[in-house]
């Protein structure tokens, strides 16, 4: 509801903006400070969660990538956002049921590619320095997430960033206050982000501040412009997904998020590298 009303906006906004007579007037200049980020690698592009993924959005010139982070039976963790396998993949159970060996040997729905291992998605990220990965952990279920599995999860990619990926190339996010928590207390200066579905209260934002998280990830749908202003006006920047069409993602510009994260990440080339040396203080490190 809020989209479309927003979106009834959005011409209008964008015909009020400034430009030289020489130019066309667009909201492109709204784009200054922003950071795109291809959400599971490129989930609209190709198959998600998966290096082949991220390699796609790399070489269209993205270089920013949020990927989901499970726990196997065994004690690896895996990219994969769903609890079970059977939606992207040729096979069926759940990721933390299944051996790291069992989920290798299957192969996704839509171009046969396996599952990958956080160590095969940072080994070939590992020299490249100029990319930022938004890390989500999916441990939010208590129940297989107890504390134990939990500590090993959060001990294990604890080891896997510092090892693999350079400093700075990445921020931990979640669901879970949890694993936020522990995550912060391993690696303190590693930014976080506290993601929620639900629209940013006074008290959602309250939390992730006592979290110490670096910012507030907010359904596009769950917002406005004036609750985004009032995550901002709180010190925390702001990541609105999912981005799911070029108009999608002005709105978000609209509203004032710092982060896009997107399906289509291909359709935003040009976007940010156009303002990629801008200076804003919105800008995300």
């Amino acid at each position: 509801m809020l989209r479309l009303a927003f979106l009834s906006l959005l011409t209008l906004a964008a015909s009020h903006l400034t430009a030289p007579a020489s130019e066309p007037t667009t909201v492109t200049g709204l784009y200054q400070g922003v950071r795109i980020i291809a959400h599971r690698g490129a989930g609209f592009e190709f198959d998600e969660n998966t290096v082949e993924a991220c390699k796609h959005s790399y070489a269209k010139g993205i270089r920013g990538y949020e990927v989901d982070i499970r726990l196997t039976k065994d004690n690896h963790l895996v990219l994969m956002h769903d609890a079970d396998t059977a939606r992207t993949t040729n096979g069926k159970g759940k990721i933390e049921d299944l051996t790291l060996a069992e989920i290798q040997a299957l192969r996704t729905t839509r171009s046969g590619v396996p599952v990958p291992s956080v160590t095969d998605l940072f080994t070939w990220f590992k020299d490249k320095p100029e990319v930022l990965f938004l890390l989500e952990m999916k441990t939010k279920e208590e129940k297989v997430y107890t504390e134990d599995r939990l500590a090993i999860y959060c001990r294990l990619l604890d080891e896997a960033t510092r090892n693999l990926l350079p400093s700075g190339t990445y921020h931990f996010t979640s669901f879970d206050k949890r694993s936020l928590t522990i995550m912060k207390r391993l690696q303190p200066d590693v930014p976080t982000g506290l993601l929620t579905s639900t629209f940013p209260t006074p008290e959602l934002i309250t939390e992730a501040k006592a979290l110490n998280c670096a910012r507030l990830s907010v359904s596009l749908d769950a917002t406005s412009r004036k609750m985004a202003r009032e995550v901002k006006d709180a010190g925390l920047q702001v990541s609105l997904w999912p981005i799911k069409s070029k108009a999608d993602a002005d709105l978000a510009v609209m509203m004032g998020a710092n982060i896009l994260c997107t399906d289509v990440p291909g359709d935003l080339v040009g976007k940010e590298s156009g303002n990629a040396n801008v200076k804003s203080k919105d800008a995300v490190p």
